[in-house]
């Protein structure tokens, strides 16, 4: 232990000092004055009344309002506009048309590709992609939209995985919603806890998902409430972690439900005043002593007895006696209505971490550099997103399937019909990647451009530069191979460029006569 000695002059001011502070803190608490927090957002006063003081843990706080963040989530994205577009970008971004493209580059002895095992894996997985729905009715990349789209709205999806002999390649996958985790379940079981349907063991990690039988919001055929334990390694549990210790997934607009709720509300309300006030053309007003001139003419009247008019140009009227018109003119809509509507969209991209014209669609202001910086920043979240989509749902299920597809001796050489050995498992598991989307630029000629220099300068790889566009670099040699025999057998030759027209040769002049 280091001991510190002071001189005998430093430790006089230094107890000096400390009794001059210990009495101004008498003094203040004596006067009332409140003690002064280092930290000025951690004060409690009459200006932070309103903000918490206390924070729960996150499990807690899903107890009560996990169903009903999930509830309202749904409705937002089935009435609202915005709502309905953040899925179609979650769905857009991080799944795509095609979904991840799986790239298996498992090495031989020598340290070369073995192509021919890569390749019957990959033909393989996508024989199966188009196949491997429980249902029958829903390919692979159209059941990883959806389950993308389950996570966002709802903030968890669950595939299950289906083991049967009948089965293409002996797996079939299940996609539920996440009502059917129990969240009402809370205890022990056999040792383990259960929180809100979820089975842990001491290390908080998964052993098993206490499933209902039944959808819980289906009115039909209701039955008494059952469940079903489903051990961990037979389903996905898929939800983007935001805090330690987490259990559960919450829906990603959170942050924006009472924002979209209240505008879409106010514009609601904007537009019908909008039509009553280009539907209402003014209002009839009787003098108290004037008789019920109108009520007798059928004319002046609808089917539900208001009073009404004809107007048609240049038409006069005489209002009767005792009546006269007064004018009618909503303010609605208003002159600031468009910008007060863009500054609330733009609070609600940022509550979704998108661009504010990818949500809304309005591009009036953008232009190519404010529209090139937003799209970086936005892409690197969705590249984000795209790493834990394939980590957490992409290569689980590609594991799943390769093992049972190895052990049942359907994965075969294309030449020789061979199958795949299945002792070969590690090697072909852990060779494997996907490639997830990638996109393109509104000037593809300056974007190729760059990449040639970056080639030409050695800064970058063809195979760097062909996962950017989201393929793979041998699957382009391929692709050019087999174009270049095609040409070659048809006599065709359109790889030299055109040669420019000959110049023209210049006309001498004409000489004079001596």
């Amino acid at each position: 232990m280091t001991t510190f000695n002071y001189p005998e002059k430093g430790s006089r001011i230094l107890a000096e000092h400390a009794r001059k502070m210990q009495l101004q803190r008498v003094i203040a608490a004596r006067a009332g004055v409140p003690r002064q927090r280092s930290f000025a957002g951690a004060a409690v006063n009459r200006l932070t009344v309103s903000l918490e003081t206390w924070s729960g843990a996150l499990n807690a706080d899903l107890d009560n309002g996990l169903a009903i963040l999930r509830a309202r989530a749904r409705t937002l994205c089935a009435n609202n506009e915005f709502g309905r577009r953040f899925l179609s970008l979650v769905s857009t971004n991080i799944v795509g048309p095609n979904g991840p493209t799986l790239q298996v580059r498992a090495t031989m002895l020598g340290g070369a590709l073995y192509k021919a095992a890569n390749d019957a894996i990959e033909v393989a997985w996508k024989q199966w992609g188009a196949v491997c729905e429980l249902t029958g009715k829903m390919t692979l990349v159209r059941l990883l939209q959806v389950n993308a789209k389950g996570v966002a709205r709802d903030g968890e999806a669950i595939i299950r995985f289906v083991r049967d002999r009948s089965l293409p390649h002996g797996l079939g996958l299940q996609l539920l919603e996440a009502d059917r985790l129990d969240e009402t379940i809370n205890g022990t079981f056999n040792g383990n806890a259960v929180r809100q349907g979820v089975e842990r063991d001491s290390a908080g990690r998964p052993v098993a998902y206490h499933l209902l039988t039944t959808h819980p919001g289906d009115s039909y055929n209701q039955q008494q409430r059952k469940t079903e334990r489903v051990l961990a390694k037979d389903l996905l549990h898929v939800f983007l972690p935001e805090r330690a210790e987490q259990v559960r997934g919450y829906t990603w607009l959170h942050a924006v439900l009472m924002r979209s709720h209240m505008l879409h509300g106010f514009e609601e309300a904007a537009v019908i005043a909008a039509r009553v006030g280009a539907s209402k053309m003014g209002i009839w007003t009787r003098d108290s002593d004037a008789a019920d001139a109108l009520s007798a003419v059928a004319d002046a009247q609808d089917a539900s007895g208001n009073l009404q008019m004809s107007a048609e140009p240049g038409d006069f009227i005489e209002a009767p006696a005792g009546y006269k018109l007064e004018s009618w003119s909503p303010d609605y809509p208003h002159a600031n209505f468009e910008s007060f509507l863009k500054a609330c969209v733009r609070g609600l991209a940022v509550g979704l971490n998108v661009a504010s014209h990818n949500l809304s669609g309005d591009m009036t202001e953008v232009n190519y550099s404010s529209a090139r910086i937003a799209e970086l920043a936005e892409r690197e979240i969705w590249k984000e997103l795209q790493e834990w989509f394939v980590a957490a749902v992409m290569l689980p299920i590609y594991r799943e399937w390769l093992a049972s597809a190895l052990l049942r001796g359907e994965i075969t050489f294309a030449e020789s019909g061979k199958a795949l050995p299945a002792d070969k498992y590690d090697k072909f598991a852990g060779a494997a990647r996907f490639q997830a989307r990638r996109w393109d630029w509104v000037d593809p000629l300056k974007d190729a451009q760059a990449s040639r220099e970056l080639i030409a300068e050695g800064l970058a790889s063809r195979t760097e530069i062909a996962a950017s566009k989201g393929r793979e670099f041998e699957d382009i040699v391929d692709e050019l191979a087999q174009e270049k025999a095609l040409l070659e057998t048809a006599g065709l030759d359109v790889g030299e460029k055109p040669k420019p027209p000959a110049a023209k040769p210049v006309a001498e002049p004409m000489k004079e006569d001596a």
